[in-house]
């Protein structure tokens, strides 16, 4: 059931801010942008006896760009896989689920580890730390936070 609600919570209409701190050369970026994240009606949820499969979508209209997720996650598990689909590229994922309100998404590629911790505050307020580390020694580092406009 956590897995379910977490991922319902995250549909909408969302202003997205995030600032990266690149700790090789100490800069940092900040953007903004807006974001729409939907559950693909075509797929909505497919059940079978042992996992469950969500199939949502992230647009982008400044860029045009959209970005498919796959989540698949055995049933009575807190722990998933993840695809990120893009025109270009597949990118695969892991996550847990530490309650309703928070998961924490990894990938390890050779020596390369990507963390984020997302935790929903309330419906419409949500934060996300990414960590990127290599060979144990931090690369980037993430705080984004994201208000939700409508659903």
């Amino acid at each position: 059931m956590k897995y379910k609600n977490i991922l319902n919570k995250l549909e909408g209409k969302w202003i997205y801010q995030r600032t990266d701190y690149y700790a090789n050369n100490k800069n940092t970026n900040y953007y903004q942008k807006e974001i729409q994240i939907k559950k693909k009606r075509n797929i909505n949820q497919l059940y079978s006896e042992e996992h469950l499969t969500y199939n949502y979508q992230i647009s982008n209209r400044e860029k045009n760009e959209e970005i498919d997720y796959i989540f698949f996650k055995p049933n009575k598990s807190n722990f998933g896989k993840i695809h990120r689909i893009t025109d270009d590229s597949i990118n695969y994922y892991r996550f847990i689920i530490y309650s309703c309100n928070s998961i924490k998404i990894e990938s390890v590629q050779q020596n390369l580890i990507y963390n984020e911790y997302i935790y929903l505050i309330n419906s419409k307020f949500r934060i996300s730390i990414c960590i990127l580390k290599k060979n144990h020694k931090y690369l980037a580092i993430s705080f984004i936070s994201e208000i939700k406009i409508s659903h």
